[in-house]
């Protein structure tokens, strides 16, 4: 009767260890995919979170980690733009982002492809490209930078510019004196906005990261490339 009781203790003791057991490393796997979650939804946020620039047009903004931001532009005529804004990502892997701004009436679109930033709007917005920072930058003193630059522009260029700032709000294409549609200039023209993209091209073509073993560009490579040449302008 001792013998089985015994066995029987035995028995038990055993199903209990097992169960323990399972329990154990059923925790650890709960665990290690909470991690992986935590780490995918960290990795997802750092991949838009940064400083863009656009030297060119002397716009620049900046996307926090909590969803904040903010976005300025160097107007060369009237009060310069520094909006407020907050992002979020869409279920297509865009990102929308709102200004805090009464003269932008509907959400931006943004686009990461690398290190280029692209923010589409409605009729009444140009598209942008920006071009990621290596650290987050001041905007204040981008801001006053890349107006000291305009303010130093020649008057055909500051009027050019000008024009160009009447197209932000209009929807139109800015001219020259002659009314000659600036897009329609060779991209070798600096009076050509879309002359840097030119350049951005040419040097995808050229970095190695971009090129399968057999010479040819890569995909991501030419995603980039694609996601730039959406954004030229069309002479009208």
């Amino acid at each position: 009767m001792k013998k089985i009781l015994t066995m029987s203790l035995v028995l038990l003791a055993g199903v209990s260890l097992s169960a323990c057991g399972s329990n154990s490393n059923q925790a650890k796997s709960n665990a290690s995919l909470r991690a992986e979650n935590e780490s995918l939804k960290k990795a997802d946020h750092e991949n838009i979170v940064g400083s863009y620039k656009d030297n060119q047009d002397g716009a620049a903004i900046t996307l926090n980690s909590d969803h904040s931001g903010r976005y300025v532009y160097a107007d060369p005529v009237n009060s310069d733009t520094d909006d407020q804004l907050t992002w979020k990502k869409s279920s297509d892997g865009s990102y929308e982002i709102t200004l805090q701004d009464s003269n932008v009436t509907s959400p931006l679109t943004g686009k990461l492809s690398g290190k280029i930033l692209t923010l589409s709007g409605d009729s009444n917005w140009n598209t942008e490209t920006f071009r990621k920072a290596k650290n987050n930058l001041d905007l204040d003193e981008f801001l006053a930078q890349s107006k000291s630059n305009k303010g130093s522009q020649t008057p055909q260029t500051a009027n050019s510019n000008a024009t160009n700032e009447t197209s932000k709000s209009s929807g139109g294409h800015p001219r020259l004196a002659d009314g000659t549609d600036v897009y329609s200039l060779p991209l070798s023209d600096p009076r050509n906005p879309d002359g840097y993209k030119q350049a951005e091209l040419m040097d995808i073509a050229g970095d190695p990261k971009y090129h399968n073993p057999d010479g040819s560009m890569n995909a991501e490579g030419e995603a980039l490339s694609s996601s730039i040449e959406a954004t030229f302008h069309q002479p009208e």
